[in-house]
């Protein structure tokens, strides 16, 4: 049944389960055993690939939060210190001085992109529907966990009642061994039926060590699929499991496909996935768009070559000429009052203050050749848009395919389970009687002991039958967003 239910996992794929998160396992400590939402609960905490896909949908938020940050305008500021020795050039003069010049530069400058083809505003849609469809696959992984924990879980409670089944045979046996060793002490019976009797109890012991080793096979099974590696006394609660409905399933195949299609998070996925395709192809042709963008920036410096002028009175220069008077050239001199002046430093704030300078402008950026990256840019984005529909049509006929896998599978473990009940029913009532005719001395322990065989392998396979329907019909509800109940 294990290998049987695992497979059918595994090609489903798909579950819904809506349950409170819960960190803490209660059940086995009071002596009352592990619920199935305790499990699915704790492994739905524990398992290291949810945990890893969280942290996806984590790193999808920044990547989100980035392209929204991107429309904002950048600012930045820049503070420098230089010195020049030697032969410079005074940055205020532009004079070439020979004397070391020490400059100190600051300023802010800020960007803003007004138009890029609407390249940021698809890149943010993208990253929101990016994030969307990271929330849908860990959605899908809880929904599989779910289902994995619930095969165990099943598994582990049909083990509890194969060893049930297995105590009861010895029970049975025993009570017959009871009533042949009064009837051998009577003389009624050979003594030979003592032996057949022992040997049969033999087997029944062994058939309880195998469900007991069966169980406890399951029990590791569950605890590993939960990820609970402690070494705590662990058990699962005492349900009352129903005799499943021999009724007709309610939906259709198609009711259910209907259903699945709208609920799934792995259809929602697939089409989420079209959806960013098409912003990619919309990136692409802003390659080739226009890009408009504002600027706006403010600076000022300091130098040590900057001097201020001082008046410091007057200075007579005399100035030697000559003229001709008479045919004769008659020198002379004339003296020229002019002011003189004195440099002095200029204060560094003052500086600051006096070679403050802003700037603002629009620029625009117009491509024209770019090596065909726009043209490729598009053909790529295609094909991922080809291939996201594809991915999407593959999903949804793997889904159809599944569906109908699991109704047809649910139909024949109707009549599976059905024939069984009629068969247990069947060799219970030959049981009885051979019981009936074997305590007479009417039969020989040949008769009884096959007969019991008989009904004890039954047993065994209408249990198997019975979970094996339950988790088919399950399959089908929660293709349709039903609850998981047991």
């Amino acid at each position: 049944m294990k290998r049987t239910l695992l497979s059918l996992l595994f090609l489903s794929g798909i579950t819904s389960l809506s349950i409170s998160a819960q960190t803490q396992l209660s059940g086995a400590d009071d002596g009352i055993g592990y619920t199935l939402e305790e499990c699915i609960d704790y492994a739905l905490d524990h398992n290291i690939a949810l945990r890893q896909a969280e942290l996806a949908i984590e790193n999808s938020l920044v990547g989100l939060n980035q392209s929204k940050a991107n429309v904002l305008p950048s600012a930045n500021g820049q503070f420098g210190l230089n010195s020049n020795f030697g032969r410079n050039i005074d940055p205020f003069s532009n004079d070439i001085v020979t004397q070391s010049i020490s400059t100190n530069s600051m300023g802010v400058g800020a960007n803003m992109l007004l138009y890029n083809g609407y390249r940021l505003k698809n890149t943010i849609a993208r990253s929101t529907l990016d994030l969307e469809a990271s929330r849908m696959d860990l959605a899908a992984q809880r929904n599989n966990i779910s289902l994995q924990i619930a095969v165990a879980y099943l598994n582990v409670i049909s083990s509890k009642e194969m060893i049930n089944v297995a105590e009861k045979n010895i029970e049975v046996t025993r009570l017959q061994l009871e009533r042949t060793q009064k009837m051998v002490e009577a003389g009624s019976l050979a003594e030979t039926n003592l032996f057949n009797l022992n040997a049969q109890l033999a087997n029944d012991e062994l058939s309880l060590v195998n469900s007991q080793n069966q169980f406890e096979t399951s029990i590791l099974t569950l605890k590993q699929a939960m990820n609970l590696t402690d070494n705590r006394r662990f058990d699962v609660g005492k349900i009352n499991v129903p005799e499943p409905d021999l009724q007709l399933y309610p939906e259709s195949p198609q009711q259910v496909y209907e259903a699945a299609i709208n609920y799934l998070p792995e259809i929602k996925a697939a089409e989420i996935r079209e959806e960013m395709a098409l912003k990619n192809i919309q990136i692409a042709k802003a390659v080739g768009l226009p890009s408009v963008s504002a600027n706006v920036s403010w600076g000022t410096a300091f130098s040590t070559a900057a001097k201020n002028l001082v008046p410091n009175g007057f200075d007579t220069q005399t100035v030697s000429a000559t003229t001709v008077f008479d045919g004769q050239t008659v020198p002379f001199t004339i003296d020229f009052q002019q002011p003189a002046f004195t440099q002095e430093n200029i204060p560094y704030f003052s500086q600051l203050g006096n070679n403050q300078s802003m700037n603002a402008g629009i620029s625009m950026q117009i491509p024209i050749f770019n090596g065909f990256n726009k043209k490729y840019q598009m053909q790529s984005a295609k094909i991922q848009q080809m291939q996201s529909e594809l991915t999407t049509e593959n999903t949804l006929l793997g889904i159809r395919q599944n569906i109908d896998q699991a109704y047809i599978n649910m139909q024949n473990a109707a009549k599976a389970y059905s024939a069984n009940l009629v068969q247990v029913d069947a060799l219970q009532k030959a049981f009885v009687a051979a019981e009936s005719s074997y305590n007479a001395g009417a039969s020989n322990f040949v008769d009884y002991n096959l007969a019991k065989t008989n009904l004890d392998r039954a047993q065994a396979n209408l249990i198997q039958a019975k979970y094996d329907y339950i988790f088919r019909i399950k399959i089908l509800d929660f293709y349709q967003n039903k609850p998981l109940e047991l």
